[in-house]
């Protein structure tokens, strides 16, 4: 990646409602951080000095520019820049202090609309991607979502706010949850894509640790239920060969732990499958999410706002840690050190 670099020049953009700040409230602008994570509403930060010089008054505190629902699209780059994300804001906190007083503009992408509220409902002869259309219309939000394929007779949302259902669904599953604008996306893992990016340790980040965990949960899972009409037990297994991608890895975490400790099995019995499919999915879901932290590292490169949370990226210059990771977690942050992304990734093993 360190051959494409052109420019090291940060650079950002800031709409408001629609409109660019302007020069003279751009020049007020102290830092901006965007911060996006797997499952999570995505969140920006502003933060603005409250002096205005020329008139020796204050500026901001009037809530004109920045009030609570305002719309903020955020750009981030190096010597050009790309949208990072559209959000609204929900937070407007001023300080007070000796030096320079300041205020900071914090808000979230339209997944945060999903918090409002908790919801006693049921949901009959339906997907969970029939469901999540239907909660994604509630909030004026357009679906966009992978066919679930299993129909469950009966769904009961029990006093949970639609997001707390939503992921809930989602983690059963396998799915994973974002918002892009005024779409809402539920759609399995994208663990198994190719890598996005490349990056390589002094060449493109100086800043990388990582952790291999044992996995106590077990090598194989096993999910269980009963199937009321036919009186029968309902049994879906997932182990060696169920993963969603192994990520370059020659073992996974659960081998290597099997190898050192001996096999295990984890039972679920609290899934309620529908059927046979219904709880190979459930198991594989949770299989997958049990090795997929074998291996978690974090590190910090030069703004990159192509390096984001879902995607694959390929480390490399770092022994048997070098792989490919899946982007867990991304922080980009533009103050007066500059631009500097930190991230979170992980894999199934080594």
């Amino acid at each position: 990646m360190a051959a494409d670099v052109v420019s090291l020049v940060p650079v950002f953009k800031i709409e408001v409602d629609g409109t660019e700040l302007a020069a003279g409230s751009r020049a007020a602008v102290q830092g901006v951080r965007f911060e996006d994570e797997l499952n999570v509403a995505s969140m920006f930060v502003l933060k603005l000095s409250t002096s205005d010089i020329e008139k020796g008054d204050w500026q901001f505190l009037d809530l004109k520019t920045f009030h609570i629902g305002s719309e903020i699209r955020l750009y981030f780059g190096m010597d050009s820049y790309e949208e990072m994300m559209v959000g609204e804001t929900t937070s407007i906190e001023p300080s007070f202090g000796k030096g320079i007083s300041a205020i900071e503009i914090r808000g979230y992408d339209r997944l945060h609309r999903l918090r409002f509220g908790k919801k006693r409902r049921t949901f009959t002869n339906m997907k969970d991607s029939d469901i999540i259309s239907t909660i994604a219309g509630d909030w004026g939000l357009t679906p966009d979502t992978e066919d679930s394929g299993t129909v469950y007779p009966y769904v009961y949302q029990n006093n949970l706010s639609d997001l707390e259902f939503v992921l809930e669904r989602a983690k059963r599953i396998g799915y994973e949850v974002c918002v892009k604008d005024k779409t809402l996306a539920f759609k399995s893992s994208k663990e198994k894509d190719s890598e996005s990016l490349s990056l390589e340790y002094k060449a493109d980040f100086d800043e990388f640790a990582a952790k291999l965990s044992a996995r106590y949960e077990g090598n194989e899972f096993v999910v269980q239920g009963w199937d009321f009409k036919k009186k029968e037990p309902i049994s879906g297994k997932a182990k060696k060969g169920n993963e969603v991608s192994m990520m370059s890895a020659k073992k996974s975490g659960a081998e290597m732990t099997e190898s050192a400790f001996g096999a295990s099995i984890s039972s679920v019995v609290d899934e309620h499958p529908q059927d046979a499919s219904d709880a190979e999915k459930v198991a594989i879901a949770r299989f997958n999410s049990h090795i997929g932290e074998s291996v978690t590292g974090e590190g910090k490169c030069l703004g990159l706002p192509s390096l984001r949370a879902g995607k694959t990226v390929k480390v490399k210059g770092i022994g048997m840690f070098s792989g490919i990771y899946y982007v867990t977690k991304t922080t980009h942050s533009i103050d007066e050190k500059g631009y500097h992304t930190s991230f979170r990734v992980r894999r199934v093993g080594i």
